[in-house]
Order: structure tokens, then sequence, then C-alpha cells
């Protein structure tokens, strides 16, 4: 979980979309799920390789597999509607026979492919009110779907929406269990969130409250309340704001986040009071530049997350969460959408990120990510993300990481 995974997505800073979609970090746009509106089936390839340098070059693994999932949603009646989905990963023989040489990333505990039953709910709307229960897809700042590896993060969640007042959208929900790639445990399967934070005893699952109000032009506006029992209340808020001009789309955002230790204190000690500012520019001729800074003056460092987190700093590999105390992170980027000279659906980025502690001897690491994205329409899309990743510390722990993603989205006919 302290390991954070994301790249540049350019398109989206070229089309001004960040505000509508909440001001986000490169990571948090590149992990988005964007299968066709009534897709019922997706077909994934994947390959990961990650490879040490200096001390540790003996510790490189790599992986290669093929997934996806068919959904089936019935139609509804009276309001409700029921909806299923299985999801598979093969490794298709061909890993290394040595079990330390394969990336768990993609697989069960077992380093092994899987088959789950990722998504069971039953979904009621009426009028303006939706209430969701089971098995589902979750996005929101501490509990996110980031899907960057064969399978994405679920979680076992009972929501319910509504959205009278105009532009306000306020939620009301309580997450249970959590599966996918992130939950550290075993990916196919849904573990109690707070085994997945680090608890040795059950409790009541996570509460969560929120508002999103996006009732005036170019203006973002939000507000979540995480109650984990036995382990911490965190508040997360942003407000984003964008600036249409004759020459490009400006887009600026703020962030706090805030969490604090409760009850039994299950994972020990939690202090941390997170904030962060992020810019953004997307010029006409296709160019993107992107800067953001974030700083944690808590006890203990910024708050995990199930999932990416929130935070504007983030990318394919860092994140100010993974420092574990006081710190700041910063980073700046570039992309181009090539869509402007004739090859649509194509888009390129590069990123520079620095994360250092108070106290550099503890944790002082820098990042270059370079991404790569095509698609076609919203059938297929392939993502290329690599990452540089330097230790400045005495352990010298510098690597390399490369990930290659494909997805096809179809009807399934059954």
């Amino acid at each position: 979980m302290q390991r954070i995974i994301i790249s540049v997505s350019v398109a989206a800073l070229i089309t001004g979309q960040l505000i509508a979609e909440e001001l986000q970090s490169p990571r948090k746009t590149i992990g988005q799920v964007k299968p066709l509106k009534h897709t019922e089936a997706q077909i994934r390839t994947g390959y990961i390789n990650w490879d040490a340098e200096g001390k540790n070059s003996s510790s490189d693994t790599h992986a290669f597999a093929v997934g996806g999932h068919v959904h089936l949603d019935s139609k509804r009646w009276n309001g409700i509607m029921a909806g299923v989905e299985g999801y598979f990963v093969e490794d298709m023989g061909l890993q290394d026979d040595d079990p330390n040489k394969v990336n768990g990333d993609f697989f069960d505990a077992n380093k092994e492919g899987f088959a789950t039953l990722s998504q069971a709910f039953i979904d009621g709307k009426w009028g303006n009110t939706e209430v969701k229960i089971g098995r589902q897809r979750v996005d929101t700042p501490h509990a996110d779907s980031d899907d960057i590896r064969m399978m994405p993060n679920y979680f076992m969640a009972y929501l319910l929406t509504n959205t009278d007042i105009g532009g306000l959208t306020l939620t009301l929900g309580k997450i249970d269990q959590m599966a996918g790639w992130e939950n550290g445990i075993d990916a196919r399967k849904f573990i109690s969130v707070e085994k997945v934070l680090g608890a040795a005893k059950s409790t009541n699952g996570i509460y969560l409250a929120s508002a999103v109000y996006e009732g005036i032009e170019n203006l973002s506006l939000q507000a979540w309340y995480y109650d984990i029992d036995d382990i911490a209340d965190v508040v997360y808020l942003e407000a984003g704001y964008e600036i249409p001009t004759d020459f490009a789309t400006l887009s600026f955002a703020l962030q706090y986040d805030t969490a604090s230790d409760r009850g039994d204190k299950l994972t020990g000690d939690i202090d941390s009071s997170t904030w962060g500012v992020s810019a953004e520019a997307g010029f006409e001729n296709g160019l993107a530049l992107t800067a953001a800074y974030n700083s944690d003056n808590g006890d203990t460092g910024a708050f995990g997350s199930l999932g990416g987190g929130p935070f504007f700093t983030s990318l394919e590999d860092q994140t100010i969460d993974a420092i574990g105390q006081k710190g700041d992170a910063w980073i700046v980027g570039a992309g181009y959408d090539f869509g402007q000279i004739g090859v649509e659906g194509l888009s390129a980025g590069v990123v520079y990120g620095s994360f250092k502690a108070d106290n550099s001897y503890n944790y002082e690491t820098a990042e270059t990510d370079l991404s790569l994205e095509y698609a076609i329409g919203e059938t297929f899309n392939a993502t290329l993300a690599y990452a540089i990743v330097d230790d400045k510390t005495t352990a010298d722990s510098d690597y390399d990481q490369l990930r290659i993603i494909l997805n096809y989205n179809f009807k399934a006919l059954l």
C-alpha cells in the first residue's frame, strides 16, 4: 500500500476536463478506466518489469499476463437493477521459473493467475437518490480503483447518493472489504479494510460522508470525511478553478488532508496535516504544462490510502505518504497531444518529482516518469509508463520500472 504508481495523462490536461472531474494528480488521471458507456466485456494484456540497480540488482522482477472481465446488468424494475462481473487473470505460462523473479502486482498471493467475482451489487434509483449495495467500483480520495495493473481495486460497499440540490452531490456510505492489486494481501480476495490498513483486530470498517459542489461554472469544491473505526478520523478538502483564455486553459487547485488516530489506535499513532497546490496549463497547440507541491507538517507524515490516494504530487512510484514522516514533494511536467498534428489519440508526457523528508538522511528520492498513451475511440487503449527512481540516501536503492497495459473493450455476446 505504500507504493504509489502514476504517470502523466496529457489529453485531459489539453481539453481542460480536470476541474469537471476533480483536479487530479497525474496518477489519478491515467489510472481511470475509460470503457464504452455500455461495455459488457474487456480483454486486457499487461507487462511489467522492475529493474533494480546497485546493491539490489539481484531483486529484479517481471511479469506478463492476459486478463479481463465480463459484466452483466439487469434491466431496472421499479427503480432496482442488479449487476454482476467476473474478472480473470492468466499468466499464460510465460513467467520466470524462479518465483522470486515474478512481479506479484499482476497475480494473486501465490503469484498465479486467478478468477474472481469482482462485482455483485443491487442498485436502486428513485428520482435524484441512488442506493448501491455490494461488491463494486469505488472512487473517492482515500479509497479508489487505481486501475494501473491487471485488475483494479474493488470494494464491498454500501453507498447512498443524492443530487436534489442543483450542482451538489451528497454521499453517505460504508466500506467493509477491498480486493485488487493494492489490498497487499491477495488481489483476488475481498479482505477486510482494517487488515488492509495493517490492523490485527477486526473493526466496523470505514464510514464516509461527502459533499461535492459543481454548481458554479469552472469551480469545483469537495469535502470528505472518513470514520475509520479504531484507526483514524480523516478529512479531505479540495477546491479547483479553471480559467479559459484565448491562448490556453488554466487550472488551479488547493487541497488539504488531515488524519488523527482514534479509539484503540490499531495501526499506531496517526497525526498528519498535508496541504497541496496544483497549476496546469493546456495550450491550443497541443502542449500541456503542470506543476504541483505537497507538504506535510504532522508528526507521522501524510496519511495513506486504499488505492492511489488524493495527493497532487503522486507519481508512477513515489508519493508524499511513502515518506512516512514530515516532508514535502514537488513535481513539474510537460505533455503533448499529437492530435494537433493529425495523429488522433496519441499523447506523451514527461514529469520529474522530488520527495524529501525534513531529515533528508531518512528519505530523499527523485523520480522521472515518461509516458505514452494511444487510444482508438473508446474501444482500444494502450499505455506505456516508464519510471526512473533515484534514491539519494545511503541505501542507494535505485530502480527503473516499465509498465505496458493494453485494453480492448467490446460488447459480449452471451
